[in-house]
């Protein structure tokens, strides 16, 4: 028996992701739909969709849009995962966080196929579908199977580790004794996370409006409002930073002022270039907590400072000309030691 290379194992990662978000949904639905048509001459020609918080339904549409909703919602989130993650993977990026959503791919079309199979086939045999019995039922059985396909999913993917080096600090620039220097950048959101955000902002923006507009409950209308504000808030604030290095230490501000962050010189035990894959190391972009003991300000894929401070942290930010900024660093670093 020959062992599996790390050729054969990256096309293993590939191909078992693309199993479980993309064939299996695939699947998931095409039995859904399947089911749904069998019933849909023994439903009413109008069938319960919503219902509201008591369990009560409150919500009504043609029978024959239920399996065309299947589709749609069945296969839309996971083929967005797929479409979204799929680039990362070929490229050779790993990490949990791939494996993870794969895993939310193949859950949330069991959960939707499974809640719309469910309701529908609850009202087989009734007259109205004012009649439909309490929604409970259906989502009870749904959630459970979107925790047992989750699982599966999860379990069938090999085990990914990240591909993460220990940084190694850079030669220290150049500096005199009496010498001052400052280094300065500016790092943004890449273009497809920020167009992402941006999205999502007018998307819940929208839903907020329509929700006004429509006479919805307030209860509902403030809070889709309060989503909308805080993702508004959220965007301003993480888009884009400004970097400086100086005697100071290191400091990452957001354009607009807050959140900052300050690694102070006399915490700064060493700081490094390193490569940063957001997905594989931090599950995304933005404010991000890592594996290691290491938060960023990740906000794109490539070169990044990354410090090591006094308490074992790590800080890391993605900007341009890292390695001059770690070399400062390094460089003032140095400095304060040899005068101490």
């Amino acid at each position: 028996m020959t062992n599996a290379t790390p050729a054969d194992r990256s096309d293993l990662v590939v191909r078992r992701f693309v199993l479980v978000a993309v064939w299996l949904p695939v699947a998931l639905v095409a039995l859904a739909v399947g089911v749904q048509l069998l019933l849909l001459p023994q439903v009413p020609s109008t069938v319960a969709v919503h219902w509201n918080a008591a369990g009560e339904a409150d919500g009504f549409a043609p029978a024959w849009t239920q399996p065309l909703m299947t589709v749609g919602f069945g296969l839309g989130v996971p083929f967005l995962i797929a479409a979204t993650t799929m680039p990362g993977l070929r490229r050779g990026e790993r990490g949990a966080t791939y494996r993870l959503m794969g895993a939310t791919a193949a859950a949330t079309c069991a959960l939707t196929t499974v809640a719309f199979t469910v309701t529908f086939a609850m009202q087989a045999g009734l007259d109205s579908a004012d009649d439909a019995p309490a929604v409970w039922a259906a989502l009870a059985a749904a959630l459970a199977a979107a925790a047992l396909i989750g699982v599966a999913a999860w379990l069938v993917q090999p085990q990914q580790q990240t591909a993460h080096a220990a940084p190694v600090p850079g030669a220290p620039l150049a500096l005199a004794a009496n010498e001052h220097a400052v280094w300065v950048r500016a790092t943004a959101m890449n273009t497809g996370g920020a167009i992402a955000i941006v999205t999502a902002v007018l998307a819940v923006a929208v839903a907020a409006a329509v929700a006004w507009l429509t006479g919805a409950e307030p209860l509902v209308a403030w809070l889709v409002t309060g989503i909308a504000l805080l993702l508004l808030v959220l965007a301003a604030t993480t888009l884009a930073f400004h970097v400086r290095v100086d005697d100071t230490g290191l400091h990452v501000d957001s354009v607009l002022g807050i959140p900052r962050f300050h690694v102070p010189l006399a915490d700064v035990v060493s700081a490094a270039r390193v490569e940063v894959n957001p997905m594989g190391e931090f599950g995304g972009w933005g404010l991000r907590l890592s594996t290691g003991r290491r938060f960023g300000v990740v906000l794109r894929t490539g070169e990044a400072i990354e410090v090591l401070r006094r308490s074992g942290k790590r800080f890391v930010v993605t900007v341009d000309d890292a390695g001059t900024g770690a070399a400062l660093l390094e460089a003032l670093v140095a400095r304060v030691a040899a005068r101490s």
